[in-house]
């Protein structure tokens, strides 16, 4: 009897090719994640508050009220204007540091969800006469 001739090795599997969908689902998330990040970014400047770096001479429109000011530095020329601060007075909560200076006295403590700095500030006020 003759010995059966030997076998060639079964070829490996080829390795399973990437679906043209696959690629394109993979690039979609990786934009999807990169414009949620630059979204995210772009709300939270904008959304700072930028009277904690207002400076003597700068104006600002109240966008609350007297017992919940929410005020933001504008120009002084623009319409909203209602405040031009006289004197900023850094870490301390003593409105009093304003008495005999100016109309108002705000202050400030930046401890909330879009700031944990701490910092806390005292912005002496005159009301602007139109």
């Amino acid at each position: 009897m003759t010995p059966p001739p030997p076998q060639q090795p079964a070829a490996p599997p080829a390795p399973p090719s990437r679906s043209r969908k696959a690629g394109i689902v993979k690039i979609v998330v990786i934009a999807g994640v990169a414009i949620a990040l630059g979204v995210g970014a772009v709300s939270w400047f904008a959304g700072r508050d930028d009277v904690d770096r207002a400076e003597v001479g700068d104006c600002l429109a109240n966008e609350g009220n007297t017992i919940f000011p929410d005020l933001r530095v504008v120009g002084c020329g623009d319409e909203e204007a209602r405040f031009k601060v006289v004197r900023v007075v850094p870490d301390t909560m003593d409105t009093s540091r304003c008495e005999g200076l100016t109309d108002v006295a705000f202050n400030e403590e930046l401890d909330r969800n879009r700031h944990r700095s701490g910092k806390q500030y005292v912005l002496c006020l005159d009301g602007i006469k139109r």
